[in-house]
């Protein structure tokens, strides 16, 4: 198979440019501390790094080999995760859905090994849901309410085009780290991250339920009032999209 290098625009591939890491070879050769342990399995690795480019800038450079899922497509030998990954952060630009921005996808397959190298932009303005939820700054009740109405928004417009992100985590949420100042948080202010399961489910009722159901189990610090509102808002948000 032919290696891929792809940019989603040129403004992307300018800003790698000038920091000397518009290529493959430049990225996968970048000496950062891991972000976190890399992932064995299955005979291949998996991680990412945090990495400071010239203009002052960060992104998350995720590196991996032999790390790699079957489609229908490619039934047999499978495509590189990140690759996977890379196709749904579009998709879900394509739907105005907030997502982490990717700024490259390159892959090389060599000595039967697969490489493959994602770059995406630092959401350094951003935290996680479940950082958001443990800071005590963040419990005077309106602003929770109009946080939490945000999320469910995002979640539902997710769903309503059968998009099923499989790994539904507070950890795989990010919302903005300052609140805003003159007005209530929009579904805008929402990033889903961490794209390499997501898919297009069967029918909206089922990604919903089963997306839901991983959201409620897994946020820690959300009391009896707060997961009220997000299934108001979430349930309302549904209704208005099917109009």
């Amino acid at each position: 198979m032919k290696a891929r290098d792809l940019f989603p625009h040129q403004a992307a591939r300018a800003q790698l440019a000038a920091s000397g890491l518009a290529d493959f070879e430049a990225l996968w050769s970048v000496s950062a501390d891991w972000h976190e342990a890399p992932n064995q399995r299955r005979g291949g690795w998996s991680g990412a790094s945090r990495h400071v480019l010239a203009d002052g800038s960060a992104i998350f450079l995720k590196r991996q080999e032999n790390h790699l899922c079957r489609t229908l497509r490619h039934p047999v030998c499978g495509i590189p995760t990140f690759y996977r990954e890379y196709l749904n952060i579009l998709r879900l630009q394509a739907h105005d859905i907030g997502v982490v921005e990717a700024l490259y996808y390159g892959d090389r397959l060599a000595a039967g090994r697969w490489r493959a190298i994602l770059v995406t932009r630092a959401l350094d303005s951003f935290m996680s849901l479940d950082e958001w939820n443990a800071a005590p700054e963040h419990s005077e009740e309106g602003q929770r309410q109009s946080l939490i109405t945000a999320v469910a928004l995002a979640c539902a417009r997710l769903h309503h085009h059968r998009l099923q992100h499989s790994c539904l985590y507070d950890k795989h949420l990010f919302v903005p780290r300052t609140a805003p100042t003159t007005a209530s948080y929009q579904e805008a202010d929402v990033r889903f991250i961490d794209l390499e399961k997501l898919r297009q489910g069967i029918s909206r009722e089922r990604v919903a339920a089963h997306d839901v159901d991983q959201l409620m189990r897994h946020t820690q610090g959300w009391s009896e009032s707060d997961r009220a509102t997000f299934r108001s808002a979430y349930r309302d948000q549904r209704s208005a999209l099917k109009r």
